[in-house]
């Protein structure tokens, strides 16, 4: 009896073993990928911030036509937009695969610079999800920028994106310094 006894334990000992070796395994192929994945993106590059900062300060349309007329026959201009949102959807994929928190990306990112991002160009998405006769092709392309979008909108909620001219912007900021200050004279 007490053999049995024995066996057994030695038996459930090396099922708990392998199951903590199968999970050791498993997180650290998670790490792994998640480290190669940042390692990629370009918190710190220099081109990252030029393809930013150009774009966020690319005022000069409204819609997506003047758009269109404007930039979309610039291909840096289309390719520093392709390569930010890129890094948003990268971003996205971490979030989405729990490999990073929504809280860990709003401290390498600006949550405020990836909502403007999408807020701005969010009409790219449908276009290309299409292929060349106009049907939808890629159903999930963006999906990852997206969730990362609604869930920073979620999160965030009193953050409002670049989306109108630089005067409609001026005037969101002003409008917002007076509430603040009635705010605070009415206390």
């Amino acid at each position: 009896m007490l053999q049995s006894v024995s066996y057994i334990a030695g038996a459930l000992g090396v099922c708990v073993a392998a199951a903590y070796y199968v999970m050791t395994l498993k997180n650290a192929e998670r790490e792994k990928r998640r480290q190669t994945i940042l390692m990629r993106l370009p918190a710190t590059n220099k081109e990252y911030f030029d393809s930013y900062y150009q774009i966020r300060y690319l005022l000069d349309w409204k819609t997506r036509q003047e758009f269109r007329e404007k930039h979309g026959t610039d291909p840096e201009i289309v390719s520093k937009i392709a390569f930010v949102a890129n890094v948003y959807n990268t971003l996205g994929i971490l979030y989405m695969e729990k490999l990073m928190s929504i809280e860990d990306i709003g401290k390498l990112y600006s949550p405020t610079g990836i909502i403007a991002m999408f807020e701005r160009f969010e009409w790219m998405i449908p276009v290309n999800r299409r292929n060349s006769y106009g049907e939808d092709s890629d159903p999930g392309f963006w999906v990852p920028f997206e969730t990362l979008y609604r869930e920073l909108k979620r999160r965030y909620s009193g953050i409002e994106g670049m989306v109108g001219s630089r005067e409609e912007n001026e005037a969101r900021r002003d409008r917002r310094e007076v509430n603040v200050y009635a705010k605070v004279s009415s206390q």
